[in-house]
């Protein structure tokens, strides 16, 4: 497959701002690395990291995500949102919102799993990992960083990903032919944008109604593991600041500000 191409994405993009500034590498360690590189830097809202291929590639926690040439893509952005600490993780919703909707739009049957996750049948196709940069109680900037199955094949989604590929898929595998990156993206950005520029003027609430409209998770019996424990429980939703409320076997409910999470259903 060519590498990705820039020309092609600036005609097919219509935000105002974000990806407006791009700065593509055929490889980089890591998107995010970069981005908050350049946003120490001071670079300005909506700037946009984008590589054809990541040698170091992360996922949430000490995870590692595969990320092989000229397949996917693999995209952080800079945001600088007025918001306290403590809502950090509602970004994280914006983009999985944004994401299923940009899917949706292609006949994708997806979905979100809590906390970064977007899946088809039950099958990972895409993650989110989301950073801040804090100066003391205050918000510098936040990383959102995006990475999304688009065109590997069945095998080499069971050649790049070994024992884990029964656990993914991607838009190539789910619908039998490939998608174009730079207009999968362009509509990736506009679907972003509306949904934060929504959250930074009207708030959490829409936010926060459009997510669980879209999620995988109400009403699921999962585990979810934190650095300290192993939960089993029913989930019953998430609270204002994003955090998923899980009910377990004896009644009590229970505040997961982060955990590895499995559906046992």
């Amino acid at each position: 497959m060519p590498s990705f191409d820039v020309k092609r994405l600036r005609q097919a993009l219509q935000t105002r701002m974000l990806g407006q500034r791009c700065r593509y590498f055929p490889v980089l360690p890591s998107t995010n690395t970069t981005a908050h590189l350049l946003g120490r830097q001071g670079e300005p809202e909506g700037t946009m990291v984008l590589a054809d291929a990541q040698t170091g590639g992360r996922g949430q926690g000490s995870k590692v995500w595969i990320s092989p040439p000229e397949r996917n893509l693999y995209v952080s952005l800079l945001l600088r949102p007025s918001l306290a600490p403590a809502q950090g993780p509602l970004i994280s919703l914006v983009a999985a919102v944004a994401l299923v909707d940009t899917l949706r739009q292609e006949g994708i049957a997806c979905g979100i799993k809590w906390p970064n996750d977007v899946l088809i049948h039950a099958r990972k196709v895409a993650g989110i990992l989301t950073e801040m940069e804090l100066q003391g109680d205050v918000v510098q900037f936040v990383v959102v960083g995006i990475g999304v199955n688009v065109n590997m094949t069945p095998g080499e989604l069971d050649r790049e990903l070994g024992p884990i590929a029964p656990t993914a898929t991607s838009l190539q595998a789910t619908l039998g032919h490939e998608m174009s990156r730079e207009v999968l993206l362009a509509s990736l950005l506009g679907s972003l944008e509306h949904w934060y520029e929504r959250f930074c003027t009207e708030g959490s609430a829409p936010l926060l109604e459009a997510w669980q409209a879209r999620s995988l998770m109400p009403g699921r019996r999962v585990s979810a593991r934190t650095p300290d424990a192993l939960w089993e429980g029913t989930v019953v939703g998430i609270t204002q600041a994003g955090h998923l409320l899980l009910r377990d076997v004896d009644g009590a409910q229970r505040t997961l500000t982060s955990a590895e999470v499995r559906f046992l259903d």
